[in-house]
């Protein structure tokens, strides 16, 4: 089982101790965020492992101006690249409080590389990056 941390550090800290924090925008990924990574990338896919390597030094900006939780992905050039497709196999539903689906989650991957967790709305409004006790996994057909 797969489980990431940022090392107990707290969620402005760096989990990589990369350089990539110097960037404009591109922060570690906050607690939560990176508990989202570890529940999708619990399933068994098609180039996951590289993918799960990758995770434990990703870096996050954000991904949409709309308001939404959407972020882009960055990790090291010395990460090895993973065969995995675009977005990965793996999709979450996002739930409200009342148990119906209000979003939903993607993760995409880009040259074998992790590149972006989209958020969106079934509605109009932005969705907010979930709390992952409200996503709902599932394998894509």
């Amino acid at each position: 089982m797969l489980t990431l941390t940022n090392g107990g550090m707290d969620d402005t800290e760096d989990v990589t101790g990369d350089s990539q924090r110097d960037e404009v925008g591109v922060r570690p990924l906050t607690s939560s965020e990176l508990a989202l990574l570890d529940a999708l990338l619990r399933h068994d896919f098609h180039g996951v492992h590289e993918l799960r390597v990758q995770a434990h030094q990703v870096c996050a900006s954000p991904g949409c101006t709309c308001g939404c939780g959407s972020l882009d992905l960055q990790v090291p050039d010395t990460v090895p690249r993973s065969p995995a497709c675009s977005p990965v196999p793996v999709e979450g539903t996002v739930v409200g409080a009342d148990g119906e689906p209000i979003g939903g989650l993607l993760l995409f991957v880009d040259g074998g590389r992790l590149s972006g967790l989209e958020v969106y709305s079934l509605d109009d409004d932005p969705l907010p990056m979930p709390h992952p006790d409200r996503v709902r996994w599932q394998t894509a057909a």
